[in-house]
């Protein structure tokens, strides 16, 4: 459902890993776009204080696949991408996305084996409530040259589970000014969800 493409030329020198991460693209939201490219989602709004010195949107249910996406912007170009799948009551997109399992082994198979994993790699994602201890998996990919990184979390169990990909550029950026409003927010609008794929499909 979503494709990764490449809009430019890219250096020839690099590793097909590194270009994967510079394509990452979901449905056509890559690193780098102005917050409009968000309004293909009818069911985003924004976050109205900055957090982290970021402009944030939040996008529910973005595909059958995903449960929710946060997209983080500073000065209009996209910095960072969270996206969240969960399994429980009324909702099972991380079943359809494959599962941990399934999400972690798509991500090797994009971006080879971690830089780092379990109590080594941190948590970047702003989910609530995730914990490196009791993880199922807790993997980063650092791609230095190209200034990307990806990091992936799962928790899960048999009541249910959550796992958070984030996507982010990370060129320097200077300290967050002080907390400001924004505008009000936009209404959401929830989406019905789809039957379950047959394989992994993390949605990117």
């Amino acid at each position: 459902m979503v494709l990764a493409g490449c809009g430019t030329l890219l250096d020839p020198a690099l590793t097909p890993e590194e270009r994967e991460v510079l394509e990452f693209s979901l449905d056509g939201v890559k690193i780098g776009d102005r917050p409009g490219v968000l309004a293909k989602f009818p069911q985003v709004q924004r976050v109205p204080v900055k957090l982290d010195g970021l402009d944030v949107y939040e996008v529910f249910n973005p595909s059958p696949q995903i449960s929710a996406v946060i997209a983080s912007f500073h000065q209009d170009g996209l910095r960072k991408l969270e996206i969240r799948y969960f399994n429980g009551p009324g909702t099972r997109t991380l079943s359809r996305a494959g599962g941990w399992e399934g999400i972690r082994d798509y991500l090797i198979e994009k971006f080879g084996p971690p830089s780092r994993f379990g109590a080594d790699a941190p948590i970047v994602a702003s989910q609530p409530g995730l914990k490196v201890e009791y993880a199922k998996f807790n993997g980063e990919w650092i791609f230095s040259r190209v200034r990307r990184q990806v990091n992936f979390i799962a928790m899960a169990d048999a009541a249910g589970g959550v796992g958070v990909v984030t996507v982010m550029d990370t060129t320097p950026i200077p300290p967050p000014p002080p907390l400001i409003g924004s505008g009000p927010a936009a209404p959401v609008t929830r989406v019905p969800m789809a039957a379950e794929p047959s394989g992994p499909n993390p949605g990117f």
